[in-house]
Order: structure tokens, then sequence, then C-alpha cells
């Protein structure tokens, strides 16, 4: 994906689950990956490892092409044929309340420009996440070398994941010697594969009914 600027940019990610505490009660957004809580509907943190584990999403966290297609972030359109799965949206109107906490500690977030030091805040379901496809295998095209093509053909064949790293077809200039144009069948990120399989880890532990119903809050710093 294409970096629009040398200043270094990470993330700071939550997922969030639809949930009720008793059958008959109202689903309200908790935080289920990050916050150790006495209790999964108190208002304040703890330090002890109660209520359930940490679970880090991403193994990478500066990762610029997931930036990019989480939310449009360290790219542009005109140099990248595999577009954002959307464009950031702000925080959501109900959220966890302890991650609202979080974000409001930190100084005011710019939504659009990524000369502050907070920016692009959005939220993404596991539905919108799925529906992009792109967490799947999916036919992709762009100029690579072609023993890593061979290389990455051979793994994805083997049953394994594999990513890789090509320069995009609308970013010619960047094209080095002795790299050719080829089509394959791969994964566009492959952190952004993992973050949904663990999403689905977090679905099942939490008994949650649906894929609206569990979602990744975020936003970035430089």
């Amino acid at each position: 994906m294409a970096v629009v600027t040398t200043v270094g940019c990470d993330i700071q990610l939550f997922c969030e689950g639809f949930l009720r505490k008793h059958k008959n009660t109202e689903k309200k957004w908790i935080n289920i990956d990050q916050w150790y809580r006495q209790d999964d509907w108190a208002e304040y943190m703890v330090t002890e490892n109660e209520g359930f584990h940490y679970t880090d999403l991403i193994d990478n966290r500066r990762d610029y092409g997931l930036f990019y297609l989480l939310a449009g972030v360290r790219g542009n359109d005109e140099e990248n044929s595999y577009l954002p799965i959307s464009k950031a949206k702000g925080l959501p109107e109900h959220m966890d309340s302890l991650v609202k906490k979080y974000y409001e500690n930190f100084c005011e977030i710019d939504f659009e420009s990524e000369k502050v030091d907070f920016h692009h805040a959005s939220y993404l379901t596991l539905k919108e996440l799925k529906d992009s496809g792109y967490g799947n295998l999916m036919e992709l095209k762009g100029w690579v070398y072609e023993d890593e093509h061979k290389k990455a053909t051979e793994t994805i064949e083997n049953g394994q994941k594999y990513q890789l790293h090509f320069v995009d077809v609308k970013t010619p200039n960047r094209v080095e010697q002795g790299m050719v144009l080829m089509e394959w069948k791969g994964y566009l990120n492959l952190n952004l594969t993992y973050l949904m399989e663990r999403m689905e880890v977090l679905k099942k532990e939490r008994a949650i009914e649906n894929d609206e119903e569990i979602r990744i809050v975020f936003w970035f710093d430089n």
C-alpha cells in the first residue's frame, strides 16, 4: 500500500460485543478484549486479571497496509487498486464506557488530517470486515518477483497462509528491476485475516449472536 508521509503512525484498537447481563435486560456494547473488570458492567478498571484475558488482535501494530484498508490511513485511492473497507466514521454513538473514557483522555482528534497526533477514529463490525472479502483468499494482481510468487503459490497450495508483497498496478513508477506483472490467488493482508479470525474466537467465547454484534473501535496516533 502507498505511504503518504514519513511520520510514524500506530493504531489504538479495541473489540466490543453487543451483550446483555441477564436474559431480560437490554444489550449494550461492552469491551471484550482489553480491560479487566470485576464485573463486565463495571464502570471502572481494576488491576487484577479478572473477567477475561487480554487478546492482542494485531500482531504487528504498525501495518500501514492494514491501516489503509480499515480507514484510508497511510494511503490514497489513486495509488491503490484495493480500496478501504470504509472511510473513517468517527466513534459510534453508543460504545463501551471504558473505551470512551480512554479515548477522551487523548487530545482533540481530527477525523481527516494525518498531520495531528490523533486522527481517523472509526469502527467496523465483523460483518463489514467479512463483506469486504479482504480477509479471504482472493484474486490479486501486481508487480512481483517470480521466485517470491512461486513460494507464495506453493505455500498456499499446501494449505498455509502467505502474504505476497507486491507493487500495485497503479504505481508502475515503483516497479523494481526483475519484477513481473502477475495475477494470483492469495491474501491481501494477513493481519486483517488474523484480526477477523480472533474476532470469531471472541464471538464464540462470549456467545455473541451474529457478526453485526461484534466490532472493532479504533483510532490512529502519530
